[in-house]
């Protein structure tokens, strides 16, 4: 769009060209954009870090239940899982607008649900499968202290945004994210699952890195409907 601006922004992988408050159009990001960083981050990163941790239990025997894959109090995990997410959502979308802002690409329907899909039920789960089922656990297991699998836990999860070339400022969005990830994970009683931390992280994503875009739009149509008011 001859219009909209170009600029590196928090997530590269979408490409350069945005908009911003002060642009006169708006970007779009559609399926065909979203599928084009989706399917080699697939490759390149998913896949990988779904089988190290399978890998791990394989050669030290040990159960499904050392990653996290456990069912544990299932009305528990959900309920707390979803009333955690509603809270980091709202968080994700406030940090996206007002600290990592202004540039944004407004998503097409088709494309939200295809990121959402993805942040949800692939994502999500992946990710916590290898930080907090795998790397929280291996640590603790190494160390005897619960804590250290935490912090190291929390802190790679951190830092390994910026192999995505993310902005510090995202990066700092994910390392408090990852803070409420790695506590829910160890706080919760019972034997430990991932159902709770899932569902929370998948949510905190799809507000940050698709929600956040919607709102973003809805704010600038608001500002050029109030601008051409005043004209």
């Amino acid at each position: 769009m001859a219009a909209s601006q170009s600029k590196e922004i928090f997530l590269p992988r979408r490409g350069s060209q945005v908009s911003s408050a002060a642009s006169p159009d708006v970007a779009r990001s559609t399926v065909a954009d979203t599928w084009r960083w989706m399917w080699p981050d697939f490759l390149m990163r998913v896949i990988p870090l779904t089988i190290v941790p399978f890998v791990y239990i394989a050669i030290f025997r040990l159960p499904l239940t050392f990653l996290g894959l456990a069912w544990g109090n299932v009305p528990l995990q959900v309920g707390v899982g979803l009333l955690v997410a509603i809270a980091m959502t709202v968080f994700a979308i406030v940090y996206r607008v007002y600290i990592v802002g202004p540039w944004f690409r407004w998503p097409t329907m088709s494309d939200h649900f295809l990121q959402g899909f993805f942040y949800l039920l692939i994502n999500g789960p992946v990710e916590e499968l290898f930080f907090r089922g795998f790397i929280l656990a291996a640590v603790t297991q190494w160390t005897g202290w619960v804590g250290w699998g935490w912090l190291v836990s929390t802190a790679v999860y951190t830092l390994y945004h910026k192999l995505g070339k993310w902005s510090w400022r995202s990066v700092g969005g994910v390392g408090l994210a990852a803070l409420v990830f790695s506590t829910l994970y160890i706080a919760l009683p019972g034997p430990r699952s991932l159902l709770a931390v899932i569902i929370v992280h998948g949510f905190t994503t799809s507000g940050f890195l698709s929600w956040g875009d919607e709102v973003m739009y809805r704010r600038w149509k608001r500002k050029r409907r109030s601008s051409s008011g005043t004209q």
